[in-house]
């Protein structure tokens, strides 16, 4: 059984808190607005990836644009890695989808089968998005690191802002959602509509039987 987005939802939540603010449109705070798309959202996948292109021409330090903060090279890949279409826009459905791309590229499927532990995905989390901490003293990117940290503490540019607490724990709710096979309840239909000519035809037998019970 493959995961959803909506089991994924308590990951892709934080992540997408302490990346992007929650916010699709988004981009990196060091991007001059004069630099920025009036709502990245409207844009294609494409032309974001134009725009990440002329960034990185202008030397700025990251390109990463979404709720998810994804930079250009990951883009890259991931329109590589799922043959996508690069005319969809860039909006939330796709930014939803690309992030589950990556958390499948980090463990996640292996992580809800009972496959690695938490303190694996949670690594492999920290791996791709700087916001999030390793659970325990580790090699970094770049040098040593101590637990809560970013993976690419050292750097200069990311540092880690979630804790490893709400790490685990959104990893815990992601798991049980998996195992229960619990989702989103969907509405109960509507009751169908009688038609107004049925609707008349019914008032008028009733009315009718209403008068020969009176008469008779």
């Amino acid at each position: 059984m493959s995961f959803t987005i909506y089991r994924a939802g308590p990951v892709l939540d934080l992540i997408g808190k302490y990346e992007g603010r929650s916010d699709y449109d988004t981009v990196w705070n060091g991007i001059p607005i004069s630099m920025r798309p009036d709502k990245l959202t409207a844009n294609t996948v494409a032309q974001v990836m134009q725009w990440q292109a002329w960034w990185r021409s202008k030397g700025l330090a990251s390109t990463a644009a979404g709720k998810y903060q994804i930079i250009s090279t990951t883009l890259k890949d991931i329109v590589s890695q799922m043959r996508f279409d690069t005319s969809r826009k860039f909006d939330a459905a796709t930014q939803d989808t690309m992030a589950c791309h990556l958390l499948t590229g980090r463990g996640f499927q292996r992580f809800l089968d009972g496959k690695i532990d938490s303190d694996d995905m949670a690594i492999g989390l920290a791996k791709e998005w700087a916001s999030l901490p390793v659970p325990h003293d580790m090699q970094g990117a770049s040098r040593k690191i101590k637990a809560g940290q970013s993976y690419y503490a050292g750097d200069g540019l990311n540092a880690a802002h979630a804790s490893i607490a709400e790490v685990k724990q959104a990893l815990a709710i992601a798991r049980e959602r998996y195992q229960t096979g619990s989702g989103p309840v969907p509405a109960p239909a509507a009751p169908a509509k009688s038609s107004s000519i049925a609707t008349v035809i019914i008032a008028i037998a009733a009315a009718l039987v209403a008068y020969l019970g009176l008469t008779s």
